[in-house]
């Protein structure tokens, strides 16, 4: 039985990138030094994975019959600023 994790979307996000970060100074993509993935942002870190593994990363692909469980399960609070109240929207 998994484990479940509960945190907020800007842990999530760090951790992620911490672990992203780790991977790409061993082995840098194309164009880019260690140098550069040091210096560049949390946000720039996910962006990039994200554009690397485009394809993987498809919400369109349902073929997940090989899946095995995972071992954590990450449930996600969203601490985004809202910047409007739906209230406050008008049609």
């Amino acid at each position: 039985m998994p484990k479940i994790i509960t945190m907020k979307r800007s842990e999530y996000d760090k951790m992620c990138a911490a672990e992203l970060r780790e991977k790409y100074m061993i082995e840098a993509p194309e164009g880019l030094s260690k140098s550069d993935i040091k210096s560049m942002s949390d946000n720039d870190i996910l962006d990039m994975d994200y554009f690397l593994h485009e394809l993987e990363y498809d919400l369109y692909d349902n073929d997940n019959s090989n899946d095995k469980e995972p071992d954590v399960i990450y449930s996600i609070i969203d601490d985004s600023p809202n910047y409007f109240d739906d209230d406050d929207f008008v049609f």
